[in-house]
């Protein structure tokens, strides 16, 4: 459940209409059930959140759906998020487990709205057994290599639903920081842009401030070499080796700033790991809705 946080979930009159609600399935209509689902799930969110990815577990064709639910207090790891996962394949709870825990680093646990956690957050996958595919020991099997990719194509594609739907958004952004150190430096310096109050107030304003963007990565701890960094606001070169580009244009830098999906890439230079993040703008919207939450 997720919701105003210490207030009593009516459990029982929701366990008591089970049977009802299993009994009112109709499995000709298989879209419009996931469509429902998806509604049923929704709070803040102003749109249902659906993914679907078909894939081979060897010579068999197995279905992965998935479902979820979120738009503010999202940060990781994934906070008042829901999403449930679906599969028709015949895995083990330890295989279908360490396949979750693997794909949801770079989705569901790489997404943020306002950088606020919750008390109440899961991602769950579960397997009908339907088809019989060649039993699967391990996920480093060659045999479910498919599944491996088609999983985190579904989480993706909700994790991004998410974000994309935030609370009060405009823009989609996404954060790519390369060349890093460490994996773990590389996800500190995109959750440290990502989460900038100041960040998200200038793509929301579509302004092109880079040295926010500057001061975001100078705060978020791991070691710099400034002569190696490279800050990108789409095509658009800013900072090149710890200077300013020579040939920086600010008009097609507030250009490319009116998109609704920006991308900020940011060169480290100190070694090979790289971390993407995703993240909403923040906007008037944002305070309107969580003003008036419970009001």
């Amino acid at each position: 459940c997720t919701g105003t946080i210490g207030e009593k979930f009516p459990e029982e009159k929701i366990i008591n209409q089970i049977s009802n609600l299993i009994n009112k399935i109709s499995y000709t209509q298989n879209k419009y059930i996931w469509m429902k689902a998806a509604l049923g799930i929704m709070t803040t969110d102003t749109k249902p959140k659906l993914a679907m990815e078909e894939c081979k577990i060897g010579n068999k064709n197995v279905k992965i759906y998935g479902i979820a639910k979120g738009s503010g207090m999202i940060h990781p790891n994934m906070a008042t998020t829901l999403g449930y996962v679906f599969t028709d394949a015949n895995l083990s709870n330890d295989v279908l487990k360490n396949l979750l825990k693997k794909n949801i680093s770079n989705t569901f646990n790489a997404i943020s709205c306002d950088g606020d956690t919750s008390t109440n957050d899961m991602v769950s996958i579960f397997s009908t057994g339907a088809v019989k595919n060649s039993t699967i020991k391990s996920i480093n099997d060659k045999n479910i290599k498919s599944f491996d990719l088609a999983l985190n194509k579904v989480l993706l594609n909700l994790a991004k639903r998410v974000v994309a739907d935030g609370e009060g958004a405009s823009k989609f952004i996404t954060i790519r920081v390369k060349n890093c150190s460490t994996e773990k430096d590389a996800k500190k310096l995109a959750f440290s842009i990502a989460n900038s109050p100041l960040v998200k107030t200038a793509i929301a304003g579509q302004d092109p401030n880079w040295g926010r963007i500057a001061m975001a990565i100078g705060k978020s701890g791991p070691k710099l070499n400034l002569n190696k960094l490279g800050i990108e606001i789409g095509n658009v070169k800013i900072v090149q080796n710890g200077k300013l580009n020579s040939k920086y244009s600010e008009s097609d830098a507030s250009n490319y700033m009116k998109s609704d999906s920006i991308e900020l890439n940011i060169n480290i230079g100190t070694g090979t790991k790289e971390f993407t993040a995703y993240t909403m703008d923040l906007t008037k919207k944002y305070i309107e809705i969580n003003g008036d939450y419970r009001s």
